[in-house]
């Protein structure tokens, strides 16, 4: 993107090095190496009037030769697939992909008159301004979610019945009070298939986060391992230990692996369970129950032990509610930061093709 000099780390340089790598207003920068060729000669644009930036050897700047060029024109040509196919292709790779300035002064790219490129510019910096509008808003809500959700579970903020009444007081319980807590199926009962047709589908914590998919011989004894809809599956080891999700429809009566324990809450509403699972309370009672040396590790007995300050079940769900609408409005945001994103990448090929 465009490059934020406020961000920017200051150092000592000597005059004459300075005057030699000085940055002017409309420089464009590219990275010169990457460890993946895809990463090499990613582009940003300098729109700062500030007379004290400089750069350093990781870096190649480009720098219009005339007024004919608009600056932020050629920043977003670099960033379409056709400018990228050929900054790829130029890439040398041994340990890690790098390319050259000579490289980069190669690539052939559109350009229309000035008039143009002005006006093609100012549009799809409106549509970045956009964005980046939605990304604040996004990043203003899921603080918000966070702030609220701190001050019910901690109980600062209560809230009436129906009839305006305050809901009875919070009950001290542990998890296994109210959910049954039990882990998946373990190697040795898995014998994987290649697909649907010849066995269940076995869901691990990766299921929720990428949907990569894989299958399982559905035995007698995978039957023993199965979730229902709106049971909940923690990760119970590794570097996503903790993080937990709620079993969609789509999910119901698949198998569910040794790494992913299942919670089926009993005796409360399984959102405000969820919810509460997720808040900072049991985030840091989680931190002190890790178990093992080589990466973090939730037994069973420690989840079940897990203590909750549990409120009557109008209450739990009004709570759920609450915090769901603020997640609807955050989902809401990333889904337009999606079809914005989508819209801008298609625009940039249809205008640079």
């Amino acid at each position: 993107g465009t490059i934020n000099a406020d961000n920017l780390t200051r150092v000592a340089i000597d005059e004459k090095e300075f005057l030699k790598n000085r940055v002017e207003f409309g420089d464009i920068f590219f990275t010169r190496s990457s460890l993946v060729k895809e990463g090499i000669a990613y582009s940003n644009v300098n729109l700062n009037d500030a007379e004290d930036l400089t750069f350093d050897g990781h870096l190649i700047r480009m720098r219009p030769k005339n007024e004919k060029c608009s600056p932020v024109f050629l920043y977003y040509n670099f960033a379409t697939s056709n400018a990228r196919i050929q900054f790829i292709q130029r890439g040398k790779t041994t340990t890690m992909t790098t390319i050259g300035q000579e490289d980069i002064a190669t690539v052939e790219i559109i350009l229309p008159t000035l008039p143009e490129q002005k006006k093609i510019a100012s549009f799809i910096t409106a549509i970045d301004k956009k964005i980046s509008e939605l990304k604040q808003k996004k990043n203003l809500l899921e603080q918000y979610k966070k702030g609220v959700m701190q001050k019910i579970f901690s109980q600062e903020l209560r809230f009436k019945d129906d009839k305006g009444k305050d809901f009875p007081k919070w009950e001290k319980k542990k998890l296994g009070d109210v959910a049954e807590v039990k882990r998946g199926a373990a190697s040795q009962h898995l014998k994987y298939v290649s697909n649907e047709t010849k066995g269940i589908r076995l869901l691990r914590i990766n299921d929720f986060l990428n949907n990569d998919a894989v299958y399982v011989e559905d035995t007698a004894d995978i039957k023993r391992f199965r979730v229902k809809t709106n049971d909940l599956l923690i990760a119970g080891t590794g570097a996503t230990a903790g993080i937990i999700f709620i079993v969609p429809e789509k999910f119901n009566n698949m198998s569910f692996s040794y790494n992913a324990p299942r919670i089926r809450v009993t005796n409360a509403y399984h959102t405000f369970i969820y919810y509460y699972l997720k808040s900072d309370i049991i985030l840091q009672e989680q931190q002190r129950l890790f178990v093992g040396n080589a990466q973090p590790f939730l037994d069973t007995d420690s989840m079940r032990g897990f203590k909750i300050n549990l409120p009557s079940l109008p209450e739990q769900i009004k709570i759920a509610n609450i915090i769901s609408s603020i997640e609807a409005k955050i989902n809401c945001t990333q889904m337009q930061i999606e079809k914005t994103e989508e819209y801008k990448k298609g625009l940039l090929q249809n205008m640079f093709c």
